[in-house]
C-alpha cells in the first residue's frame, strides 16, 4: 500500500492542473501480483504502469512540463551500449531519443553487434553525421545481421546516401521488409509494367506504401489498368498512390457521387485518367463542388469532365470567392466578354489578384478585403 501511496503522490505532484484518470489507468496503477492481494484463482489482467504514463493533464502546459521532466532524466551511464554511443560522438539527447525508439539497443552487445555494424556503416561510405541520421531513423541498422546487404540494395536503387536517408526518414518500415519476399517481387512487377528504375526510386521516397506487399500491388495495378491508365502515363504512379491509399468502398463512393450528377462509366474512366486526385476527397466534398459548379455557376458536365482538375480546387477558398468576384465585376460592367471561368479558376492567386482585383482595389476596397479574407478561410466574399 505504501508503494501505491508513493506512486499516487508522484502522479498528483507532476502538475497542479486537473488530472483525469480512466478506470483502466486507475486499475493499472493499483494492480499488484502478490499472494496477499490476489487469490490463486483470480489474477489481474492489468499491469503496473509508471505514473507519468497514466497522467492525462488538462492543459498543453502541463503536458509540456511532464515531457520536460521525462527528458530531464539522466541516461543510465552504466549501460555499455550508451557509453559506446557517447564515445562515438553522439550527444545525450541523440542517445536518449535513439534508445527510447529502440530499447533493444540498450541490451545489444557492444563488441559483437554494435561495433562491427557501426564500422560496417563507416566502411560503406557513410559519414558520422549520416550514420546518426540513418540509425536515428532506422535503429535496426545496428540490429539486423544483413544490414550491409539491405543498404547496398537500397542505395543501388536510390542512387545516393542522400536519397536513402530521405526515404528512410519518410518511412523506415520499408527497410524492415524482406528483400526476397516483399521488396524485390514488387520492384520486378513494376519493371514488368515498364516503370523505370528512376521512377521506382522516386516511388520509394514518395509512395513507400506501394512496396508493402506483392498481392496488394497486383490488385491495385489490375484496377488501374481496368480504368485505362497506361503505364507510360505521367500520372501512373499518382494513380497507384490514390488507389493504394483509399479503401475500395471510398473509391467507389466517389465514382457513385459523380454518376449521380450524370456521369457514365466512360466519363468516370476519362476523369480518372486525367485527374486521379479527385478520388482523394470525400464524397461529400465532391458532391458540394459538383452542386456548386453545375447548379449555381451553370457549368456543363462535359466541361468538368474535360477539365477535372477544377474539382481539386477548394470550394470555400477558391471556387466560390473567385466566382463572386467575377459575378460582381460582370454586374458592374467591369469585365470584358470572353473570360473562361475554368481558366480563371486555375490561375495562381497572385495572377488572379493582379488581373481581376488589384486595379479595382481603391474603388472597391470591401470587395478586395473580403476576397482576401475568404481565401484565408475567414469569411465568404461579400460583394
Amino acid at each position: 500500500m505504501l508503494l501505491v501511496q508513493k506512486r499516487l503522490f508522484c502522479l498528483l505532484s507532476c502538475n497542479k492542473s486537473t488530472i483525469h484518470l480512466s478506470s483502466y489507468q486507475l486499475c493499472s496503477l493499483l494492480s499488484f501480483s502478490t499472494a496477499e492481494d490476489h487469490s490463486s484463482n483470480h489474477r489481474s489482467k492489468f499491469m503496473l504502469v509508471e505514473p507519468l504514463q497514466s497522467c492525462e493533464l488538462s492543459s498543453k502546459e502541463a503536458a509540456k512540463m511532464t515531457k520536460d521532466r521525462i527528458c530531464e532524466k539522466k541516461l543510465p551511464s552504466s549501460s555499455p551500449s550508451i557509453e559506446f554511443f557517447k564515445q562515438s560522438g553522439w550527444s545525450d539527447a541523440q542517445v536518449m531519443k535513439l534508445t527510447k525508439r529502440a530499447p533493444k539497443l540498450l541490451h545489444a552487445n557492444v563488441e559483437t553487434a554494435l561495433k562491427p555494424r557501426m564500422r560496417s556503416l563507416q566502411d560503406m561510405g557513410f559519414s558520422d553525421t549520416e550514420i546518426v541520421q540513418l540509425v536515428s531513423s532506422w535503429p535496426n541498422a545496428l540490429l539486423f545481421n544483413d544490414v550491409k546487404l539491405r543498404i547496398n540494395f537500397w542505395r543501388s536503387l536510390l542512387g545516393s546516401n542522400e536519397r536513402l536517408l530521405k526515404a528512410c526518414k519518410r518511412n523506415m518500415f520499408i527497410f524492415n521488409f524482406s528483400l526476397a519476399r516483399t521488396i524485390e517481387p514488387c520492384i520486378s512487377l513494376l519493371r514488368e509494367r515498364g516503370i523505370s528504375d528512376e521512377r521506382i526510386a522516386h516511388m520509394v521516397v514518395t509512395l513507400p506504401g506501394c512496396f508493402g506487399g506483392i498481392d496488394k500491388l497486383k490488385e491495385v495495378i489490375k484496377y488501374i489498368e481496368e480504368l485505362g491508365v497506361p503505364c507510360d502515363s505521367g500520372l501512373y504512379t499518382y494513380a497507384l498512390y490514390v488507389v493504394m491509399s483509399r479503401k475500395r468502398s471510398s473509391f467507389d463512393a466517389i465514382s457513385a457521387t459523380l454518376m449521380s450528377f450524370g456521369c457514365f462509366q466512360p466519363d468516370i474512366i476519362a476523369l480518372f485518367r486525367k485527374c486521379p486526385f479527385v478520388w482523394t476527397f470525400s464524397k461529400e466534398t465532391i458532391c458540394d463542388k459538383m452542386t456548386f459548379l453545375m447548379k449555381e455557376v451553370g457549368f456543363e458536365l462535359k466541361s468538368i469532365i474535360r477539365y477535372p482538375v477544377i474539382l481539386t480546387c477548394s470550394l470555400e477558398k477558391r471556387l466560390r470567392p473567385r466566382y463572386e468576384v467575377l459575378k460582381f465585376l460582370k454586374r458592374n460592367k467591369l469585365l470584358d466578354e470572353g473570360h473562361n471561368l475554368l481558366s480563371v479558376m486555375q490561375l495562381s492567386e497572385e495572377k488572379f489578384i493582379k488581373k481581376y482585383l488589384f486595379q479595382h482595389k481603391e474603388k472597391y476596397t470591401s470587395l478586395y478585403d473580403s476576397y482576401l479574407a475568404a481565401v484565408q478561410g475567414k469569411a465568404h466574399v461579400v460583394a
